[in-house]
Parts: structure tokens; sequence; C-alpha cells
């Protein structure tokens, strides 16, 4: 069937044949009325030519002239119906109280007056023509005008054939009985052929919706041209009452009764404005609580935003083209499929633009020279919400509707636009934040892992005759730049490592657990020699790494049978070792080298010191006199000397506490900012 009506509608329009499904039933129904309609048409014209009273005309041009103007103004105050028939298809259809006018003037001066409704339609149609740039347009204004002119001469003038016979007359010869019924047959009889007339056109619809859709929409298509037809035939009685007011009291009580037709029909489109700009937001409120709803709802992800977009954007603004998308071209949603808008034109001019624009067809588009001819259309950026920088565009066109667009109207959908632009913002935001918290939570397990393997590098505390030794590694992150180590040596000695890596993170951390390794290595390769200890894990990390990190280290090598301890300190801060003897000062083992990993050929030096019954010595890294409390104070040297020397004649680990104590004391509730790393060894009275 499609194939055969194709067949004979690519005569007259060839371009039906490129076009997409939809577009070209229209078309095909386009084509097809208004030619079958041509013949009807010519024949009613041919028809009320023959029946035009042209003395009568020629002797009454004034009230002619009335009956003219005011059904002007009744078509300029015209009032509509729109309906959503499905996904992005609209009916719509207007109606006017201009048939009162009409009728009443048959009624006065027979069928002559159908010419003003014939003229009307000629001045419609030359006006559209005028406006229309589109093939597609024009086939529509002959459809309309074909259909327009049959419905002004054939179909009405067969009812008035019959008027004269069932007794009416022109004029109407008053308000009586006898005189109504004739008046109202003929209006029921001209209604009821309309239908008939209509009836092609509508059967050709709802095939087409049938077998574009596979859907039963048969129902509210059939009810939207009942609506249609019926909106422009119910006032029509009235007109018996404006023929009967003018014949039995003259022009002025005619005039009177048509000024409370004007308020009627005032009030009227005001109406059904109302109700649809009531329609519009009630739609697009529930379309957009729905979308919200749908995207909290949606699985995290990008992936998910188009179809969650295809499901809930269709219908939601009356478009005839609608496009989503980020910049350059990833389309989000795109209706119809088949368009294929100029997005390179548009979004290097909407990545400047921070809020919705809206274009009358007879507005310039800013990135386009087509001055006039496009549809009424809104443009939104879709904007970034941390940076607040335009990403993606959001690009309407709208249908040509009944109700005309006007700048008031386009601006009433500004805050639809506007939500809809933020939610699309705001699934987008979702999805890199649950992007960046699976990348966290991936590097967050990495790090509980590389804490975990550090950890397990840490040696087991030994017991000691004669000595108590109590360590803690108080790391400010999953990793630690810190570190320590206690070496078994051969001749009943014991090494003593605690150093401090620059920095912090998974870098120091690895650079940690190389210059553990090496430390050890050679301490035990090198025995008691500390400094030559050094000077191998400093050639060896200057051969192997290529980083720009270093590490302050304090390296002793402690006989435990005499408490000789031999040290070299590298840039570490300097141990402190406690006499029990009040009268003996406190002995800061300071630095005799530079750091580790910082320059080859470097001189390394030995010191050696003495620990005595009841001395205690303290190892720290940098964390302890660093630590800041929330006013930006540092818990210092000072504080960490009288404590530790309030705190003498304490056992290893309580004397240890006893620092760490104080230190978590002063710093509160402000947050850790480095490793802490806290050695106390003590020899036994």
């Amino acid at each position: 069937m499609e194939e055969r009506l194709l067949a004979i509608a690519r005569r007259f329009w060839p371009e039906l044949e490129t076009m997409s499904v939809k577009r070209r039933f229209a078309g095909i129904g386009d084509v097809l009325v208004a030619l079958s309609n041509a013949p009807l048409a010519i024949g009613g014209l041919i028809w009320l030519i023959r029946v035009t009273n042209w003395d009568l005309v020629r002797e009454n041009p004034g009230l002619l002239l009335l009956f003219a103007i005011l059904m002007v103004i009744f078509s300029l105050l015209k009032f509509f119906l729109i309906v959503e028939l499905g996904p992005n298809q609209y009916g719509s259809a207007d109606g006017s109280l201009s048939g009162i006018v009409l009728w009443s003037s048959i009624l006065l001066i027979g069928p002559s007056a159908l010419w003003l409704a014939v003229l009307w339609s000629v001045y419609q149609v030359v006006s559209g023509w005028r406006k229309s740039t589109s093939s597609a347009t024009r086939w529509n204004l002959l459809r309309s005008f074909s259909m327009n002119l049959t419905g002004y001469t054939l179909v009405p003038l067969i009812p008035l054939s019959l008027y004269q016979v069932w007794g009416g007359t022109y004029p109407l010869a008053g308000l009586v009985l006898n005189t109504i019924i004739p008046a109202l047959g003929a209006m029921v009889l001209n209604l009821f052929l309309l239908v008939l007339f209509w009836g092609g056109y509508i059967a050709y619809i709802t095939w087409a919706q049938r077998f574009l859709f596979e859907a039963n929409r048969t129902q509210p298509l059939l009810t939207f041209f009942i609506l249609a037809i019926g909106l422009n035939h119910s006032a029509h009685p009235f007109a018996i009452l404006a023929a009967g007011l003018f014949v039995q009291n003259g022009l002025l009580f005619y005039l009177f009764f048509m000024a409370g037709m004007l308020m009627v029909a005032f009030l009227a489109r005001r109406l059904s404005r109302a109700a649809e700009g009531s329609r519009q937001q009630s739609r697009l409120l529930e379309r957009l609580e729905k979308l919200g709803r749908a995207i909290i709802n949606a699985p995290p992800g990008e992936e998910t935003l188009p179809d969650i977009l295809g499901e809930h954007m269709p219908n939601m603004f009356p478009a005839g083209n609608l496009v989503v998308w980020i910049f350059p071209d990833r389309i989000l949603f795109k209706q119809p499929m088949e368009w294929t808008p100029d997005l390179e034109q548009i979004w290097p001019w909407l990545l400047r633009q921070t809020e919705v624009q809206g274009f009358l067809p007879e507005d310039t588009l800013p990135w386009s020279e087509n001055l006039t001819g496009h549809r009424p259309t809104l443009v939104a950026p879709i904007r970034e919400i941390e940076s607040d920088q335009t990403f993606g565009g959001f690009y309407l066109e709208l249908h040509t509707l009944e109700q005309p667009w006007e700048r008031r109207l386009l601006h009433v959908l500004y805050p639809a636009v506007q939500t809809l632009t933020a939610q699309i913002a705001s699934a987008l935001h979702q999805s890199v934040v649950y992007d960046r918290t699976l990348e966290y939570q991936r590097v967050t397990q990495e790090l509980k892992l590389a804490g975990s393997i550090q950890s397990s590098l840490y040696p087991t505390i030994p017991d000691i005759p004669g000595w108590q030794l109590a360590v803690t590694l108080e790391p400010a992150g999953e990793t630690s730049g810190d570190f320590f180590d206690v070496i078994p040596l051969s001749d009943g000695k014991i090494g003593f490592v605690i150093a401090d890596v620059l920095d912090k993170g998974v870098g120091p951390a690895l650079y940690m657990a190389i210059s553990r390794t090496l430390i050890r290595t050679y301490a035990v390769e090198l025995d008691s020699q500390p400094d030559t200890v050094f000077f191998a894990t400093n050639e060896r990390i200057l051969t192997d790494t290529s980083t720009n990190l270093f590490v302050t280290a304090f390296y002793g090598v402690l006989n435990l049978e005499t408490g000789e301890l031999t040290y070299c300190n590298a840039g570490h801060n300097p141990p402190y070792l406690f006499s029990s003897k009040a009268e003996e000062e406190t002995q800061a083992l300071v630095r005799n080298a530079i750091p580790i990993g910082i320059a080859e050929d470097t001189t390394w030096g030995n010191d050696t010191v003495q620990i005595h019954t009841g001395d205690a010595l303290i190892l720290y890294t940098d964390g302890i006199p660093e630590a800041q409390n929330s006013a930006g104070e540092f818990f210092g040297e000072k504080n960490l000397l009288q404590v530790i020397k309030s705190s003498l004649g304490k056992s290893a680990g309580d004397l240890q506490a006893s620092i760490l104590d104080a230190v978590h004391q002063f710093v509160g509730d402000a947050p850790q900012y480095d490793d802490i790393t806290l050695m106390v060894l003590v020899r036994n009275p």
C-alpha cells in the first residue's frame, strides 16, 4: 500500500522518496489529499459562482464589509487545542467564533456570504506561501487550502440547497420555530457532511499511525479529530439568534450581540492559552521529576545516561528537533534519530554562553548566516559543577503548533531547560565522582597493602639481657617514610637504626624499603663500622636510583657487655643520652655526616659514647619535635627534653609512653602531619 501511494505522490513531489518514514507518510497524505480535493474544491467554487446573487452583493457593499471585518476580528481571536498523540507527536487545531458571523450572514443574504470565508482562505494560503521556505510547508498549505475551500463551498451548499425546500428564507423570517428548525437542520447536515468529507483524511492518518508505530492509537486520534471539527461548529446555532436579532431589532442589536460574542472569543482565547501553558508546565514538572528520580536511582556511571534521557525526554518539550550532546560531537540524546544537526557551528558559540538563549523565527541565529525561516529555538549550555565550565549543550527546535510562539512563551520554558541541563550536569558529575571514588578505593587498597608489606619488614624487638628496648612507629598515612631496625651482630654486639626518608607517600616508602635493606645487608657484612655501612649504602643508592630523595639516618653499634656505642649520625635528629647521675649533663649525639643519597665520595665519621647502668638513650624522628597543634605551634625539642627528664628512672616502655602521651596531648584534635618513630634504650641498673 505504501509503495503504491508513494508512486503516485512522488510524481508531484520527487523528494518524498529521500525523506524519513514519518515525514514521507505526512508528505504522501498532504499530496494525495490536496490532489483528491482539488476537483471538489473547483466544483464547489463553480457552484458558488452560479448561486451568488451579484446584484445583492453590489447593493450591500457596506453590510458585506461589516461582515468581513467581524470575520477577521473573530478569526484573529481564535482559540486552539493541542493534544499529545504519542512520542514527539502532537495534534493541534484552532477554532474561532467567526462561524457565527458567517452563518448569520448566510441566513441574512444567502449563499453569497460564503465568499467571505473563501476570500479569507485565499488570504491565508497566500500569506503562508510567502513565509514558507520548504516544499513540506507548501504542500501542507495546499492540503489545508483544498480542504478549507471544499468545506466553505461544496459542503455547505448542499444543506443550503435543502434549506429553502424545508421552508427556510433569506433573510431569516424571524425567531419562530418554523424558521429556526430549517436553519438548525441545515447546520446539522453541514456538520454531518463535513465529517464525511474529512473521513478519508482521518482514515489515512489512522492507517499511517498503525503502520508507523505498530500500536493502536486510533482512539486518541479519533477523539482529537472529533474535538477539532466540533470546536469550530459548537457555536454555529447562535448564528440563528444573531440573524433573528438583526431582522427583528436592526443592526445595533446585532452588533451588541456580536460584542458579547467578541468577549466570549477573547476569554476563550485566553483560556486556551492558559490551559496549554498549564499543560506544558505540568508535563515538564512531571517529566523533570521522573528524570531526576531516574538519575538518582540509576547505577553510577556515565554509560546509563543516554538510556535514561531516551526514556524520559521524548514529549518533555513540544520539540520538532532536540539534541543533547557533549562537545564537540558526543550525542547523549537526539530526536528524531535521522536528523543531522550542524553541531560544528553551534558548539563554539555555545561554549562562551552561561545561560539559556531563545530565538524566534525572525531573530538572527548568532552561529549561522541564516537570518529567517528557522523554527523557534532554545539553546542552553551544560556546565561542569566544580569548575563551572561549559562542556556540553542543549539545542531545541520547537514544533510550530496552533499556539503562536512568542518571546514570553519561550521565557516560560527557560526554568525547565535550566533544570534539565543542571540534572544532566549532575548526572555526569556523579559519574566523575563515582570514577574518582573507585580510583581512590583502588589506591587506598594498594596503600593498605603497601603499608602491610612495609609493616612486615619491621623487626621483632629482641629480649636483650641487661637492657630494656621499646620501639614504636606511628605512620601519618597508610605507608611511612620512617623506619627503624635492630640488627644482631657478632661478638655480642647489636646494631640500632632509626631513619627518615624525605617526603611522604608510596615513593618514599619504597625508598625506605631499599635503604633499610641495604643498611641491614652492609651492617651484617661490615659488622661494627657504621661509617663504612653508610658509605656503602650511599654509593649503592646513588648508583641504583635516580630520585631526588635522601635519608637522614642514625646507626649505632652497641657492645652489650661494655655499654660502648659507636655511631654515625647522617643528618638525623640527634638522639639524647641521659645519665642516671644527676650531675651528668644530657649528651646529644650530634650529626657527623650528611644524609644518605645526596652526594658520592662523601667522608663519613664515627663517634663513640659510653652508656652506663641506669642511662637512657632516646632516638626519634622529626615527627615528634615538629608535631603541631591546631594553633600551628610545634612541640619542639625543649618540651621533649622536659618530658624525658621528668620521666627518668622509669622503664623503657613507661618512658616511651610518657613521651607519646605528651605529644598526643599537645597535638589534640589536629591531624598528624608526619610519621612518628621513637626508640628508647635503657641499661638496667
